[in-house]
């Protein structure tokens, strides 16, 4: 059995509740760690050591560098099934986004992250598989999906979007003026 992990509370740092809480996490206090989020949260069942209770638990204890140090938080899938079970409205989905946020800044991203931003800028989906298209023709779908890839500005605009960010400020990913039609190539 694995020795316990003992956590120095002292080391904690106090003014991460109030960060996360300026950037969207605004319910962190409510949470009452019920854990019917763990109950439903994929990232947990699939054995991710800090998945949205353990999230919030580490934030409350002011454990920053743990988070930051594990890539967890990146795991998540953004479906949501916290925040519908919620029975304090903590809304624990927007707390890990908070807690991206926290990490952007710092320059806290897996490598899978960065590649992910890139990709959303170039060609508007954060896993793109070139070779899609020949697929979906051979099951009678179009090649071109009817996302980004099939409207050019709607790429433009979250392009747009995009480089209004704090992403685009901090420099992760270039954020040059792409040519989109050569971007949306399938």
């Amino acid at each position: 059995m694995a020795e316990p992990q003992v956590i120095d509370l002292s080391l904690g740092e106090l003014d991460l509740v109030d960060e996360i809480k300026e950037l969207g996490g605004e319910e962190l206090l409510e949470c009452i760690q019920c854990a019917k989020c763990a109950a439903v949260c994929p990232m947990a069942l699939a054995g991710f050591p800090f998945f949205n209770k353990r999230v919030i638990q580490a934030i409350l204890i002011g454990s920053r560098e743990t988070l930051l140090d594990d890539s967890s938080i990146w795991a998540c899938q953004s479906c949501n099934r916290c925040t519908e079970i919620c029975p304090r409205q903590v809304r624990p989905f927007e707390i890990i986004l908070a807690m991206r946020r926290v990490a952007v800044r710092e320059f806290a991203l897996p490598t899978l992250t960065t590649d992910g931003l890139k990709s959303l800028f170039d060609v508007g989906h954060a896993v793109y598989l070139k070779e899609a298209g020949k697929s979906r023709k051979k099951v009678g779908l179009p090649e071109k999906p009817p996302s980004t890839l099939a409207h050019p500005q709607a790429l433009r605009e979250l392009q747009a979007i995009m480089r209004k960010t704090a992403l685009a400020e901090l420099g992760i990913i270039p954020m040059g003026e792409a040519e989109v039609a050569g971007s949306c190539e399938v």
